[in-house]
């Protein structure tokens, strides 16, 4: 796959913003990664398995993030007489992204539907649904940036066809979010309603970043898809990832599960005595 960020010649604040960029994203993913293993154990195990997806998210992603990072230095190669950098020998591609989009994607809805407690049958249901929808935005996607560099009006059809799979994911997530709500502890609740509006938010950073080659086919429109690129990524991950376990610290700790009765104040910490 050959994206528009092989087509330019940067200069150094733009090379280097982009290459910040995808840094900050290696070092939001790990950082998360060490907060979710180190409180797991106040999870209680119903709810377990959703950080433990988040684990899984973190590794992918900020392992897929950085080779993208070691990618973008061996892709150009610093000109000093002209003091810009110029595309070298290794061709930069966004396709890894779309590889790693078709593993965390899933893990992300499925911590969704855990931490709504849907079970059992209407749990396969749900899930098996909205993967297959996933994986279907994220191909025709895939599909559509082969073409970015030669035919935009290829890159609009597919664009748009991923587009259909990405509301019906949407209407899916949305129904069961908004369906779940009313059963759900009230400290739980609240935060919910946030991540449905977070996942819209960052989910449509991506849309957006496909879009770019529409308007800003320049170096300046790479440091700007990138900086949604990422954004998209901490957003949609690495805090969607806090307040997943943040909801599922709650419900554990209104079901009774006393490590996280502690943590969320609702038991007295031990040596404390209550007044």
């Amino acid at each position: 796959m050959t994206n528009i960020e092989s087509l330019f010649i940067y200069t150094p604040s733009q090379y280097e913003a982009v290459d910040h960029l995808l840094s900050m994203g290696v070092g939001a993913h790990f950082a998360a990664l060490i907060f979710f293993i180190l409180t797991s154990r106040f999870i209680a195990p119903r709810y377990r398995t959703a950080t433990a997806l988040s684990c899984i998210v973190m590794v992918s992603a900020g392992t897929i993030l950085y080779g993208q990072s070691g990618l973008w230095e061996t892709a150009f190669t610093f000109n000093p007489d002209t003091n810009v950098y110029e595309p070298g020998a290794a061709t930069f591609t966004n396709g890894f992204r779309y590889v790693n989009w078709m593993v965390t994607i899933p893990c992300l809805l499925i911590q969704l539907l855990l931490v709504l407690d849907i079970r059992g049958q209407q749990l396969f249901s749900d899930a098996g649904r909205l993967i297959l929808l996933a994986w279907g935005m994220i191909i025709t996607g895939y599909i559509g940036q082969l073409y970015e560099t030669t035919d935009l009006m290829q890159l609009t059809v597919w664009g748009a066809i991923s587009t259909i799979f990405f509301i019906g994911m949407n209407w899916i997530v949305g129904t069961r979010i908004f369906r779940t709500i009313p059963l759900m502890p009230p400290t739980a609740s609240g935060a919910m309603k946030k991540v449905f509006w977070l996942m819209m938010f960052a989910w449509t950073l991506y849309p957006l970043a496909y879009a770019v080659p529409y308007f800003a086919q320049s170096a300046s429109g790479v440091v700007i898809r990138q900086a949604l690129f990422t954004v998209a990524d901490v957003s949609s991950k690495a805090v969607y990832g806090l307040m997943i376990t943040y909801i599922a610290l709650q419900r554990s700790a209104a079901e009774g599960f006393e490590p996280a009765m502690q943590v969320t104040s609702m038991l007295p910490q031990k040596g404390i005595v209550a007044s």
